[in-house]
Formats: C-alpha cells, structure tokens, sequence
C-alpha cells in the first residue's frame, strides 16, 4: 500500500515550500495536491462575497488548475512519485480535515503563513488542522 500525502496548496511560497518537502521527504508516495477554495474569501476589489453558481465553480477550479501547473513548474518529481490534484470548496482548514478524514491520506505536509510568535507559532488554518486531522500534520516554514 503506498502512503498518501495530503499538501494543501493556495498559491503561496509557504504551501509552495511545503510541496517541495513533501516531494523530498517522500520520494515514492502519492501525493496529493490539494486547494480548498474559499467561498467566503472577498478581495479588496470585490463588492460583497461572490454568488455561488455554477459559473463561479467552474472559474474557481480553473483557477486552481493554474496554480496547481505553476506548483508543478518548478520542481523535480521523482518517477516513482504519484502526483494527483483535487479541489473541494468550503472554509479551507475545515475543508481540509474534511478531506483527511473522508480519503485514504495517511500524512499532510503544509506550509503556516503564521507570524511566528511565541504564544502563536502557526498560522490559524496551521493550527486549525494540526489540532483536528487524525494523521500526522508536518509543517513547513
């Protein structure tokens, strides 16, 4: 049985380093790529949160079909490494314990835009999943 690893990815140079760990660190498992796409997430430029249709979807995993491509630019996958993408929309850390615990992840490796304090080392989707996942949660600053 291979060992699945869960990286959730948002585009960032945090998740980005994550990724890249958790290629190193396990050279021959399938890892999965993962972006939860937040249906609440509102932008300066936005004027309120986003109808929820089905044309709104289709943009928000087209979205996250080009971060995952720009993930995969830059690093070196081993050939016995299995790389998959998927994407699940809803509040990001709950999605992701979400997914953890519906799948057959047994690791997730991600990266923490936390502010590195000492009564607050973790960013709040960090925490969030570290506290609630039932595997092992690596972190990567």
């Amino acid at each position: 049985m291979s060992h699945t690893v869960l990286v959730p990815h948002d585009g960032s140079s945090h998740a980005q380093t994550a990724f890249e760990y958790a290629l190193e660190t396990f050279p021959d498992a399938r890892i999965v790529l993962f972006h939860a796409i937040d249906p609440f997430e509102v932008t300066p430029n936005d004027a309120g949160l986003p109808r929820l249709t089905e044309e709104w979807h289709d943009e928000q995993r087209d979205s996250a079909d080009d971060l995952f491509a720009d993930a995969l630019e830059t690093v070196t996958v081993d050939e016995d490494t299995t790389i998959e993408t998927d994407t699940a929309v809803g509040n990001p850390p709950q999605t992701i314990v979400a997914y953890v615990a519906d799948t057959d992840v047994d690791q997730v490796v991600m990266g923490s835009r936390g502010p590195g304090r000492p009564n607050r080392p973790l960013g709040s989707t960090a925490e969030l999943v570290v506290r609630r996942a039932d595997v092992p949660v690596t972190v990567v600053r």
